[in-house]
């Protein structure tokens, strides 16, 4: 018979009140409507702009299907759930052509899922095995030969090249333990394209690309690393300078100078991870999403923290900037959308100092009916394994 002694017990009991409170607390704030939020059956691990106006936003779903969003009106329109396990990434093609355009995700089961719409209207769906491991990001890319590339990253940290029909023409082994984001170096010469990639170590090295055709045989020389954080660098993002901004496990966002060498200029500091980071060169906003639930503002001149918004009641996965808006999603199976402009932010920034009470509104009816309960589990799992191995990674350095 198993006997506990009264250390165990009161553990065990502070566990169990810990976890109940922590249920009641995500309740209570799940009744919220701040951010105009809008429902999905299950968890979002991203979001892209699709459309050249703005007004169409797509998601990652971890129920395994990628949803549009057209925020003018909160349509919606959903892929058949083709993919069995979570989606985490996307990328878009064709987008400009007024044609067929095709999304592209990054998927649990090592595959890319190819999604083609005649404007935001699904139409077909296909996919391709591409990593040993799950795929963690996307990139479409112009070649210099005025093609286009797919390019991915995958927890193997391996980054490989498809044609746009997802054909393999080629791949990068940097010894990374995985690849987190991939972006395009805006003011790079198209004659030599680059990309930036960040890996789950802590480097930020770039590439540039060949011509289609010569991608297979190509000896891609990778820069040497930008060292600026001390462990994984979630999130790469080009300011309208050409300065880069990142995000990283280590707590932090920062701003690297292009004029110096990708020296770091600021340093933003957050209670928890910082999963992405976006700006908005118009209003000189810096906007950065944490674990901690919340959606950041800072002053991109001076590095201060404006206002925090406030309103999920999980994890924030990723950001995206159309017009005046920040779009945010996050665990919580919810997008939400914050107003950058001048009159809206002060507005929120008042609000949040005289907080007036509000009636309990109806907590929102969010099905998480997409994911079984073992598959909720897993992903919380694998987030927290991730995670685990980030912080160990972390007390490692300091040691």
């Amino acid at each position: 018979m198993t006997t506990f002694n009264a250390a165990e017990q009161a553990g065990n009991y502070f566990q169990t009140d810990t976890s109940l409170a922590e249920i009641e607390r995500k309740q209570q704030k799940a009744a919220n409507t701040s951010g105009d939020p809008v429902k999905f059956p299950s968890k979002i691990l991203a979001v892209s702009v699709f459309d050249q106006a703005g007004d169409v936003v797509f998601v990652a779903e971890a129920g395994g299907s990628a949803s549009g969003v057209r925020l003018s009106t909160n349509q919606r329109s959903t892929t058949p759930r083709g993919p069995q396990a979570p989606l985490t990434c996307l990328a878009f093609a064709g987008v400009q052509s007024n044609s067929v355009s095709h999304i592209y995700s990054g998927c649990w089961d090592k595959s890319i899922w190819r999604y083609s719409f005649q404007g935001t209207t699904f139409s077909d769906q296909s996919s391709f095995l591409a990593h040993r491991d799950f795929v963690k990001c996307l990139l479409v890319a112009p070649t210099p030969d005025k093609q286009q590339i797919l390019i991915s990253g995958g927890a193997d940290g391996d980054i490989r090249f498809w044609s746009l029909d997802g054909q393999p023409v080629g791949s990068i082994k940097p010894g990374a333990r995985g690849i987190e984001c991939l972006v395009l170096d805006p003011l790079s010469s198209p004659d030599s394209p680059a990309v930036l990639a960040s890996t789950s170590k802590q480097e930020i090295f770039s590439f540039s690309i060949p011509a289609l055709q010569n991608i297979a045989a190509h000896r891609f020389e990778l820069t040497p690393p930008i060292m600026a954080h001390a462990t994984s660098v979630y999130k790469l993002h080009f300011d309208e300078d050409g300065d880069l901004w990142t995000a990283s496990a280590d707590k932090t966002a920062k701003h690297l100078l292009r004029t110096e060498g990708w020296r770091v200029d600021t340093t933003l500091t957050h209670p928890d991870f910082v999963r992405d980071v976006v700006t908005h060169g118009r209003y000189g906003w810096v906007i950065t999403a944490c674990r901690d639930e919340n959606v950041r503002v800072w002053n991109m001149a001076t590095g201060d923290l404006y206002h925090v918004f406030t309103g999920h009641y999980e994890e924030v996965t990723g950001l995206a900037v159309t017009g005046d808006l920040v779009i945010s999603v996050s665990i919580d199976a919810t997008l939400r959308r914050w107003s950058l402009a001048p009159v809206d932010l002060r507005k929120a920034v008042e609000e949040a100092k005289n907080p007036k009470l509000l009636e309990q509104e109806p907590e929102p009816d969010v099905d998480m009916g997409m994911l079984t309960a073992e598959e909720e589990a897993e992903l919380r799992a694998l987030m927290e394994s991730e995670e685990e191995e980030t912080l160990e990674k972390i007390a490692m350095d300091q040691q």
